[in-house]
């Protein structure tokens, strides 16, 4: 009874394997594509340095800015809240709240990388362990070995989507916070009536 249930346990294991490999490849797609959003991002930051002399030289002076027209253009998240204050100046408040909402789900989708990517590492290493050790008691090296070779790949792509994601997740939440503080001492300054 008992070697049914473990012949059982090692088919529903072995069952799991294709689509926790699939998964991980799709996340490692995923990880690549966030990280060309990472590079396009960081040019467009780097032609886009206006604004953050903008915001420089506005805390060294005194009195409030005139107008939205005064704020140069920008990219992320200021370009979002400036080009929809232009239109509806009162919700403010309200703009700088949904900026750091979108700030926060762009940032959680990286999260997922970091956190499934070891996660389906680890699975995928310690799913093809089971027919592994099978083959090396029956002496089969040729399967072993293709096991082992699943086994440790998959632990190895497992952790460049988790450590890719985690540097990419840094990076980001570093310059999401500098925006939003950026945006929310620009409002501040602002003559726009609030809502």
């Amino acid at each position: 009874m008992m070697a049914s249930f473990t012949q059982l346990l090692l088919l529903i294991s072995n069952s799991l394997l294709i689509p926790v490999i699939l998964l991980l490849l799709g996340l490692l797609a995923g990880t690549a594509v966030y990280l060309g959003g990472l590079l396009a991002e960081a040019v467009a930051r780097w032609r886009g340095a206006a604004f953050r002399q903008f915001v420089r030289d506005l805390h060294h002076s005194s009195g409030p800015i005139v107008s939205l027209d005064e704020v140069p253009a920008s990219h992320g998240l200021p370009r979002l809240v400036f080009r929809r204050l232009a239109v509806a100046p009162f919700a403010a408040d309200k703009l700088v709240d949904d900026a750091q909402l979108l700030s926060e789900r762009l940032l959680a989708r990286l999260s997922i990388g970091i956190r499934l990517g070891p996660v389906l590492g680890l699975a995928g290493t310690l799913i093809p362990l089971g027919p592994a050790l099978v083959s090396l008691s029956t002496g089969d090296i040729a399967t072993l070995s293709a096991r082992l070779a699943v086994a440790f790949t998959t632990t190895v792509l497992g952790l460049v989507v988790g450590g890719a994601c985690a540097v990419m997740h840094s990076i980001r939440k570093g310059w999401y916070m500098q925006d939003l503080s950026d945006i929310d001492y620009v409002v501040s300054r602002l003559e726009v009536p609030r809502a």
